[in-house]
């Protein structure tokens, strides 16, 4: 049994991380800034949960003792939310450092090293702090998850448009799966890099995974091929977000859809 920390693991990935480490018999404590109801859909049976703020460090140390393992997956898109990333590493790690953590693991984004995007920045300088600490870390980058090529359709179709990037490709994943891996990742030897890249099953042209889409919903909205300008647009048409080498053998994209419509 290894004792693991989810700071954010009330959040989209982090419950999900949450329910496999306890799902695998290991002693789970999540950390977030405020704690959910005991009826919260977010809570998982046998966890741990610990109200501690990574932005201003209060609580950490305390949250972190005897703890083996820190799986860190923050998130933090917009302004304020990314200069937190680096705050939270940097109070986390400290706080890590003093509670004798042996490992950290911290979730990013495929390639977010080669992408002129604010937000992808955000989450390279939260790798370096990781990388660069004296705690042993592991960078589990993550191709696009379903939810947000399924985003992207859902916001078109309450417009009657479903549209699709042109000349982009993704390989979504599911969350479930990124949980997984960084569970894993928590408990395995680590790659001797540091870095593990991990995409869903499947590489589509997202002009298939709107023809799952329109299969899967029964939408009768029109499909539009949109340009996507600038350096996100250059990210995704280059093939930047994929890691067709290093696929998950789990939830297809249209497996995910019929599953959420039930």
């Amino acid at each position: 049994m290894v004792r693991i920390v989810v700071i954010g693991g009330t959040g989209l990935v982090g419950h999900h991380v949450v329910d496999e480490c306890v799902r695998r018999g290991h002693q789970t404590r999540s950390i977030s800034r405020h704690l959910p109801t005991h009826h919260s859909s977010r809570r998982v049976a046998g966890a741990e949960y610990i109200a501690a703020d990574v932005t201003t460090g209060e609580g950490l140390t305390d949250a972190l003792l005897e703890s083996d393992v820190l799986i860190d997956v923050l998130d933090g898109r917009f302004g304020k939310g990314q200069r937190a990333l680096d705050d939270g590493a940097l109070n986390l790690l400290a706080a890590a450092r003093e509670a004798g953590v042996r490992r950290a693991v911290v979730l990013s984004i495929v390639n977010a090293d080669r992408a002129a995007f604010s937000y992808y920045r955000a989450k390279v300088r939260q790798e370096k702090i990781y990388q660069n600490s004296a705690v042993p870390s592991v960078i589990v980058r993550a191709t696009q998850f379903h939810n947000l090529v399924a985003g992207v359709f859902d916001a078109g179709g309450k417009v009657g448009l479903l549209p699709v990037l042109k000349g982009a490709a993704f390989q979504p994943i599911s969350v479930q799966d990124v949980a997984g891996a960084l569970a894993d990742a928590a408990t395995h030897e680590p790659a001797p890099t540091g870095v593990i890249n991990i995409g869903g099953p499947h590489v589509l042209a997202m002009a298939e995974l709107a023809r799952i889409y329109r299969d899967v919903t029964g939408t009768t909205s029109r499909q539009v091929n949109v340009p996507l300008p600038g350096a996100l647009g250059k990210f995704f048409t280059s093939g930047d977000n994929l890691a067709p080498d290093s696929p998950v053998d789990g939830i297809s994209f249209e497996d995910w859809l019929r599953h959420r419509a039930t």
